[in-house]
């Protein structure tokens, strides 16, 4: 909501509030036989508004902010005091010094001695007033703590916010060197046996740079640009391993653009890369992207190999542990990540975006 409109939100509860006081104090005398409203009841009660409102807005803006949000409690309840009883004493001076009568009584009807306005009782009238003002002491201490809490909750939530997307920076500031460090190594691997093939591999790095330099910088991505760059680092990858491993890349007919988190499917197929090769034994990568109504899903399998090292049994790297934490941040409760070996030759990831 912007300050403008919040600041009209603000003036028309306050014309409601004000409203609905004057029409409580303007309708607030007794009727019936015997008793006659006089023109000093009505500008008895609006001077009374008047001066409702002048403690209010005096209490509000000017003695809460500078005493009572400053620790000066003790300065403030004096200060309270001595507002609630100078309006009272103004009020019933303007009372008397204009001879405000609120109500002629028309004798010999009944007598009304129970009446708080009755003129035999005015004194008991006049109590009334300070009570009204400290109400209006009261509302505006209880509204400047609601207020102050409001602000509160909206700067933890702001710090929270900033806590999140900082700790998001990080994360894939670790992701992106950990994937240029992967793809670099497969060229270098080429240029010292095949110079085509490593100008073809430099030629697609360079493209998958740029996404991730400028697509993949924001928080989302559209899901066609996250496609083309896993196709190109799928095709990138297909060079380093040879022929002994058969990559199938399976992407439904006719996505629909939606938008995703950037690179959040890249670190699990890295991860088939890693771990589906052998360079002696066949094996398969297999990667299908599906979609359907309201949802995006990622599945990898690939081959498990026997005797391969200890450290390829622990799939959980730095890419795979960042995605998590990412996907936690990114879709608190809206994605599901399963991940394990099925049987003891293939290792089958799966994830799925709530969108």
């Amino acid at each position: 909501m912007s300050v403008l409109k919040k600041n009209n939100v603000f003036i028309l509860v306050h014309f409601i509030c004000w409203l609905i006081l004057a029409a409580g104090l303007l309708y607030a005398h007794p009727t019936g036989p015997g008793i006659t409203v006089t023109n000093g009841f009505w500008i008895r009660q609006i001077v009374l508004l008047l001066m409702l409102m002048g403690v209010f807005y005096l209490n509000f803006y000017l003695f809460i902010p500078r005493l009572l949000s400053r620790q000066r409690v003790a300065l403030y309840v004096l200060v309270a005091i001595v507002l609630v009883v100078s309006a009272a004493c103004l009020n019933n001076f303007i009372n008397t010094v204009f001879n405000l009568n609120p109500f002629v009584f028309n004798h010999p009807h009944p007598p009304f001695p129970d009446l708080p306005w009755h003129p035999d009782r005015r004194a008991h009238f006049d109590t009334f007033v300070p009570g009204l003002n400290l109400l209006m002491i009261g509302l505006g201490i209880t509204i400047s703590f609601i207020q102050k809490w409001q602000q509160e909750v909206t700067l933890r939530q702001q710090l929270e916010q900033e806590k999140v997307a900082t700790e998001l920076t990080l994360l894939k500031a670790q992701i992106n060197p950990h994937f240029f460090f992967n793809t670099l190594n497969t060229i270098y691997s080429y240029t010292l046996s095949d110079g085509d093939v490593a100008r073809t591999a430099i030629t697609n790095l360079s493209k998958m740079m740029r996404y991730v330099l400028y697509d993949a910088a924001g928080r989302q991505t559209s899901l066609t640009k996250e496609i083309s760059f896993i196709r190109e680092y799928t095709e990138l990858m297909k060079l380093r391993i040879g022929k002994k491993t058969t990559v199938l890349l399976q992407i439904q007919d006719n996505v629909t653009d939606v938008l995703i988190a950037p690179m959040v499917f890249l670190p699990f197929i890295e991860n088939a890369f890693k771990h589906g090769v052998s360079g002696i034994a066949e094996g398969y990568i297999s990667i299908w992207i599906l979609q359907d109504a309201g949802s995006v899903e990622l599945i990898v399998k690939n081959t498990v190999y026997e005797n391969r090292p200890a450290s390829e049994e622990d799939s959980n790297g730095i890419g795979i542990l960042n995605t998590t934490r990412r996907l936690d941040l990114l879709y608190p409760g809206k994605y599901t990540l399963s991940a394990g070996l099925i049987g003891e030759t293939e290792y089958q990831a799966k994830l799925k975006l709530i969108l």
